[in-house]
Order: C-alpha cells, then structure tokens, then sequence
C-alpha cells in the first residue's frame, strides 16, 4: 500500500513538473504546449493516441484559460482576428478528433514525428524571409471603416490596437480568408494528434501577414481555451473507459495553470523576433528526438 501511495506520488509530480515547463513554453512562444505533451504521453507513459490526443488537449485548455485571462487584462487580443480563426479552427479540430481513434500507435509517432519538424521548418523559414515589421501601413489599401460588413471579404482590415500599459500596436489583416484556410488545417491537426493550433496559425499570422506576435499569440491562446476543450471532450468519448484518466487532470490542471501565468509574463517582457526563432528551433529539435525514439 505504502509503496503504491510513492509510486502514485511520483507519477503526479512528474506530470506537474511535465505540465509547468508545457504551460510556460506555450504560453512564451504560442504553441499551445500539445507538441511536448503528446510524445511524453506516447513515448514515457506507453498511452495509446487517443488517450495521449485527449489528455493533451484537456491540459492545453487549463494552460490556455490561465494565459487568456492575462491576455484579456492586458488587452492584446483581437476580436476580428479572433472570429476569423476561431469558426475554421473549431470545425477542424472536430473532424480531426473523430479520424483520430482510426490511427495505430506505432503510426502516429511517425505521423506527430514529421508533423512536428514540418511546423518547425515552416516556422523558421518563414521568420528567416519575412520583412522587416513596420508600424506604418498604407491607407491605399486600408478598408475605410465605414465598410465594416465587407472588410471581412476585402481584406486588408486596418487594426490599431492599445494593451493596458499604453503600448499601441498599428497593423493590418491582409487576407482574411487565408486565416481561416490556415485555421481550418491547424484545427485539424490539432483535434488529429493533440498539439495547439499555434504552431501552423500563429506562425502564419506573424510571417505571413505581419501581425505583432504579441497580438497573434495572445489571441490564438484564447482561442486555444475554446477549441481545445472539444476536441478533448470528443477524444474521451470514443475511450472505452476515460475515468482511469481522471486522476492524471489534476497534476495536469495545476501545472498547466501555474506555467501558464509564467510564459504569459515572460512572453509580455520577450522580443517578437526572438520568439519566433525559439518557436522554430524548439519545435524541429522535438520532431528529430521524436524520430529518434520512434525507429528504436
């Protein structure tokens, strides 16, 4: 009995300790924190991928609740920005968690493998090419606010945006709809092996359409709360018997909520461009340990 209570013991402080470093990498960096919880799930805790998908979204949903009420004090969350991905993104994370109960465990760490360095190298390259970010954005192709009913369709929305400590951000949304294509396949991904959406979206939204991460971040992990709640919710429907994963939420919660307040403030003091660079390189160094361990 004594010797259960230790080894219970130390299960839950692993999965704490495991749940404070996801809740501050996704909270600093914007990835939600599902691409280290998954292959630790997988590869450290012999769970099948349905039960690591769930576990791992159920986790990133806490993380993700304590980031966005920071966010939201601080007002750095868009809410056009945040409709225009939160639709698509919750449709895919639907199909993308019912496929996932189809998919053997020796396929999906191949599959969470490749994926991962994919999103790395995205990441990087994108970080590597995009122009340097500028405050001052033409009002040629500005759409004039009094055309707020076609802005969505138009494009090239123009934000200005004040956080609660007086900092102004002044940017643009160019394409509208490639958020939501983008959004569409990140919430896919996402309800498919477990991972936040922030490493595809949050990447394109910074590169791509040159959204201060701060403001791309912040709003993705909002939405993350959202998103990641049904696709948990949906995995642990199709688990035969997901009461015995009731005991890992706890360490998971605590973990996750306290890391969360950590990265939010770390992210709030970091430089955009140094972030986006740790994103990248982070997100690779996994995939390649992933595919290391999965040929083993």
């Amino acid at each position: 009995m004594h010797m259960h209570f230790l080894n219970l013991l130390i299960v839950y402080f692993t999965l704490f300790i495991t749940a404070l470093f996801v809740g501050i990498v996704g909270n600093t960096i914007g990835i939600g924190g599902g691409i280290l919880l998954v292959p630790f799930f997988i590869f450290y805790m012999h769970l099948s991928p349905l039960e690591s998908s769930g576990l791992s979204l159920f986790t990133i949903m806490l993380s993700a609740m304590g980031g966005s009420y920071i966010f939201y004090k601080d007002k750095t969350i868009d809410l056009n920005l945040y409709l225009m991905i939160l639709l698509p993104a919750l449709f895919g994370i639907i199909i993308g968690s019912v496929l996932s109960r189809y998919i053997l465990t020796d396929q999906f760490k191949w599959v969470l493998s490749f994926i991962i360095i994919g999103i790395g190298i995205f990441s990087l390259i994108a970080t590597k090419k995009q122009a340097a970010y500028k405050n001052n954005y033409s009002d040629k192709y500005a759409a004039p606010l009094k055309n707020r009913h076609r802005r969505f369709l138009r494009g090239h929305i123009r934000k200005t945006l004040k956080e609660s400590n007086g900092t102004t951000y002044d940017y643009e949304i160019k394409s509208p709809l490639s958020i939501n294509i983008f959004s569409l396949i990140a919430g896919f991904v996402s309800g498919f092996i477990g991972i936040g959406i922030g490493g595809i979206t949050g990447t394109f939204l910074t590169a791509v359409e040159q959204i201060p991460p701060r403001i791309a971040f912040s709003t993705i992990i909002s939405i993350m709360a959202i998103i990641s709640l049904i696709g948990g919710l949906i995995h642990f429907y199709y688990i035969k018997n997901p009461l015995h994963m009731a005991i890992y939420i706890i360490p998971l919660g605590a973990g996750a909520l306290t890391g969360s307040k950590i990265g939010a403030f770390i992210s709030k003091n970091s430089k955009a461009k140094i972030l986006r660079i740790y994103q990248g390189t982070f997100i690779i160094l996994l995939g390649v340990l992933m595919l290391a361990l999965s040929a083993l």
